[in-house]
Parts: structure tokens; C-alpha cells; sequence
């Protein structure tokens, strides 16, 4: 039996959101609960669809000793603070000074950027081992958008990462580095390890691993494990981020260098092979979008969905803009629900309204595009405190918390606006609310591909839609400084 200690500290920073994301947003409770320590994480992520929970489960039933340290999560949104990184930091460090362990697992997401540290977790990973010593290894899971690093790869001693988007597999990710925990421990801290950069950034949208090219790079995977004896990962990166190591890459660990090489070599030559399938994706303006949906929507028996991509809170949008709402109300639409609007104000007037009350506006009001308001009056259609159980498989959430929220209606257009920004990811965001989405005739959600987890088996069709907002579909069209150069900022490019 081996004793390891767990923790996880993880954020998707988009460098080009100018404010910082401080501590306040690891500590809430939103889409997932808020910032602890010890004790409370078997308590608060036992059962949940996440790394660590998984990793905890599996590892327990082999019989080894799991030590809790501290895990914290925030929605995707700015540069970390420095503060706010050394506070996440020495919650996890600082618990692990004096305790014997065999083996680290921290969970990570692989692309948080900090005030003074592009390679956030890389750092992380060289405080833990200053503090653990050689010999001990250092096994970690990070999110299919990691951005990677050599130095990253180099720190742990083992990485797995999911292979689903949206991520069903979350928890997976978790047990599938438990499972490799014996050979971990009996190669020491010196497995062979591959590591490849991708010469062309892919739009986040087409990494959803139920369309290709994704579907079949991602379907590769166990094969070639099987073959080589290697563990592998594919990330496809998160574009949003002037750091150098921006873009996807592919990991591999082995007992030797040689299987790692090989096995790295056959997916990464996949990854290259895929990059005029990654170009070829079908994306609409807002009004294409909305004329389409409505025709297609006339002779359908389940709705139409549009993905309001670019302003994606998953991807550190404000997940405010109102560019969707107004094509719908421009082109009458009927039986449109759109959501999660994150307008605090809104769902503040519309309580205080109360139902059948009106409220003036909703939405925008920030700078940026599409942050022009949506005019009423916009009538209170429901009120609830914005609680719930998410069933949707890639996090099963016993408690969403979005805050006071409201569904606002005019002229056959509802729109959910909350309090707590967060991604659509369960159907219960609306159902909770009285709004079965398998009854809308369109449904506008603001995601890229993780609103699938709950909504693609409804789905007539889904069609994604550039309205405007802060998170460009495009990587090309981002205001890059610092990538590194020879990048094809977008495929084919």
C-alpha cells in the first residue's frame, strides 16, 4: 500500500481578458463548489466528474492511503494574480511539508496563466518537488485544452489527459492515472517521456470530440497504448493565450525513451495528417444562423440549437452579449430560449419585479463587442434562486448555484439570465426553472461544445454561430505578441 497525497489547483486563462482573476473566484460556488482543504475534499468531490474524485475512488479501492490537501477551481476568465496563484500554491505546498508520501497527485488544467508565470503548473509542480525530494513521483491530469510545455512534461512523472469534449471523461482521467500508479512507482521518478508541439493552432470548437476530425484522433489513442505499452495525450490546447507554448501537443510516457518516441511519433504524425479536416468546419454569422434554425425549426419536432461560441464563459467570455437576442427578435422568432445570460442586474430587477413584472433591459452594458443592451420591457416570465442538481454526464453536479436567476420574455423570445456566470452544461439549468428545452422551438446557448454533454441527444441540429463577443472562433483574428514563431495561427493557414 502506498500513501499519496492529492490536491488540485486549476483555471483556463485567456490572456486577452484584461482583468485579473483573483481569489474570489476559486472560492465560489458555482458550476462546481468553491476552494478547500483536508478533510473537506472527500466530503464535497466524492462522486463528481473530476480528476482528483476519480483518481481518490480508484486509488482507494487499490488499497493505498490517500493524504487530502487542498483543490480549487475557477471559472475560465483572466490572468491569474500573483496573490491569488501563491495563495492557491502554499494551500497545497504547505500541507504537504513534513508528511511522508510515495507518490504526489496533483489535479491540473494545464493552461492557467499567472502574474510573472506563463507556465503556471509547471511552477506549481517544481514547488512540490522541492518540498518532496527526489525519488518521489508526480502524477497529474490536466484537461483536453492544456497548453503544454516541455518543462511541464518534464516536472511530472506521469500526465494523463481527458479525451472527451465535452468532458464526460473527466473523472476517467482521474482512475486511468491510478490505474498507472504501480508502474509510476517502479519507474521511480525517470520514465521515458515524448513530448510534441503542433505547428498550427486549432479552433476550440473543432476539438469536440463528437465531430471530426476529433472523433477519430481521439479514437486512435488506446490502439497504440495497447501496442507500445506507452500513455499517451493528445491536448488540443486553448488558443486564447499569448504564451509561447499556445497550441495542441501530444505527451507520451514509457518504461524507455524509445516507446515513448514511438508511440508520440504515430499520434502527433495523425495530428498533422487532420489539419485540413480541422479547417473544413462549418461555421454561420448570427443572422445565417438565426434564418436557418427558424426555417429548420418550422418542420422539427426537437429544437434547433445554436452555439453562441464566441461568447463562450467557458472560454472567459462575460457570457453578457446580446448580438443572438436581437437577430432572434429582429427576425420575429417563435418558442426562442436562449441562455445562460450572466446579468446580476437583471436577475436582481426581475426579483424585485417579481413575476409578471417588467424589466427595462438586459445584458451587455460592458465595452467590447456585442455589449449592447437588450431593450424591453422584458416581462418576468419565472423566478428561482438558481439551485440545482445537474445530471448531464460530464459533471454530474449534485449542486449548481447560479445565483438569483430569471427567465425574461418578449415578443416569443425567453432568455435565462443568472447570477453566477457559468456554462449551460445540464438541461436542468432551464428545466429547474419550468423550461423543458425539449420543448423550444430554437435554442441559443452560450457555449462551444460543452452544452453537448446535456443537449446533443435533443438536438434537431446544432449550428454554431459568430455573434459577436470577446472569445474570436477564429485563433487568427486574437492580437498574438508573444506566440512562438513558424505558428500557423489557425489550420491551413
Amino acid at each position: 500500500m502506498a500513501r499519496i497525497a492529492v490536491g488540485g489547483f486549476l483555471h483556463e486563462t485567456n490572456t486577452f481578458v484584461p482583468a485579473l482573476t483573483l481569489w474570489d473566484a476559486f472560492a465560489q460556488d458555482g458550476a462546481w463548489p468553491g476552494a478547500m482543504e483536508g478533510e473537506a475534499i472527500f466530503a464535497k468531490l466524492a462522486g463528481l466528474n473530476l480528476g482528483i474524485s476519480g483518481f481518490m475512488h480508484e486509488a482507494t479501492l487499490r488499497g493505498h492511503e490517500v493524504l487530502p490537501l487542498a483543490w480549487a477551481m475557477a471559472q475560465p476568465s483572466g490572468t491569474v494574480s500573483r496573490e491569488t496563484f501563491e495563495r492557491g500554491c502554499a494551500a497545497i505546498v504547505d500541507r504537504l511539508r513534513g508528511e511522508r508520501v510515495d507518490a504526489v497527485y496533483i489535479e491540473l488544467h494545464g493552461a492557467m496563466v499567472a502574474e510573472g508565470f506563463d507556465d503556471a503548473e509547471a511552477e506549481l509542480l517544481r514547488r512540490v518537488r522541492a518540498v518532496i525530494g527526489p525519488g518521489v513521483p508526480i502524477l497529474g491530469t490536466l484537461d483536453l485544452h492544456a497548453n503544454v510545455s516541455a518543462a511541464l512534461v518534464e516536472e511530472a512523472d506521469f500526465l494523463t489527459s481527458y479525451r472527451t469534449y465535452p468532458h464526460v471523461d473527466w473523472g476517467e482521467s482521474g482512475k486511468r492515472a491510478a490505474l498507472w500508479l504501480d508502474r509510476v512507482l517502479a519507474w521511480g521518478t525517470t520514465p521515458g517521456r515524448a513530448f510534441r508541439q503542433s505547428p498550427f493552432l486549432v479552433p476550440v470548437t473543432t476539438g469536440c470530440t463528437l465531430t471530426e476530425p476529433s472523433r477519430s484522433l481521439y479514437g486512435m489513442i488506446a490502439g497504440i497504448e495497447a501496442e507500445t505499452g506507452a500513455a499517451l495525450s493528445l491536448n488540443m490546447g486553448f488558443p486564447p493565450a499569448d504564451i509561447p507554448d499556445v497550441g495542441p501537443t501530444v505527451i507520451a510516457y514509457a518504461q524507455d525513451r524509445s516507446a515513448a518516441d514511438a508511440a508520440a511519433d504515430r499520434l502527433f504524425e495523425a495530428l498533422l495528417a487532420a489539419e485540413a479536416g480541422f479547417a473544413s468546419h462549418r461555421k454561420l454569422s448570427v443572422r445565417e444562423a438565426v434564418a436557418e434554425a427558424t426555417a429548420r425549426a418550422a418542420g422539427a419536432t426537437r429544437p434547433v440549437i445554436i452555439a453562441d461560441t464566441q461568447d463562450n464563459p467557458g472560454a472567459g467570455s462575460p457570457s453578457n452579449t446580446t448580438g443572438l437576442i436581437l437577430a432572434l427578435l429582429e427576425r420575429g422568432a417563435q418558442g426562442a430560449l436562449v441562455g445562460i445570460v450572466h446579468d446580476p442586474e437583471a436577475a436582481a430587477a426581475a426579483h424585485a419585479a417579481g413575476l409578471g413584472g417588467t424589466v427595462a433591459s438586459l445584458g451587455g452594458g460592458g465595452e467590447g463587442p456585442g455589449q449592447e443592451r437588450a431593450a424591453g420591457p422584458w416581462t418576468v416570465a419565472a423566478l428561482s434562486d438558481g439551485r440545482f442538481a445537474g445530471t448531464a454526464p460530464m459533471l454530474r453536479s449534485a449542486a449548481v448555484e447560479m445565483g438569483p436567476t430569471a427567465v425574461l420574455a418578449k415578443d416569443g423570445v425567453e432568455v435565462l439570465v443568472a447570477t453566477i456566470r457559468q456554462q449551460p452544461i445540464h438541461r436542468e439549468t432551464f428545466s429547474h426553472i419550468g423550461r423543458d428545452p425539449r420543448n423550444a422551438g430554437i435554442l441559443g446557448l452560450k457555449s462551444s461544445a460543452h452544452f453537448r454533454a446535456g443537449f446533443q441527444e435533443i438536438a434537431e441540429e446544432v449550428l454554431v454561430c459568430l455573434a459577436p463577443g470577446e472569445n474570436p472562433e477564429d485563433p487568427e483574428a486574437l492580437p498574438f505578441t508573444r506566440i512562438r514563431s513558424g505558428v500557423r495561427r489557425r489550420p491551413r493557414a
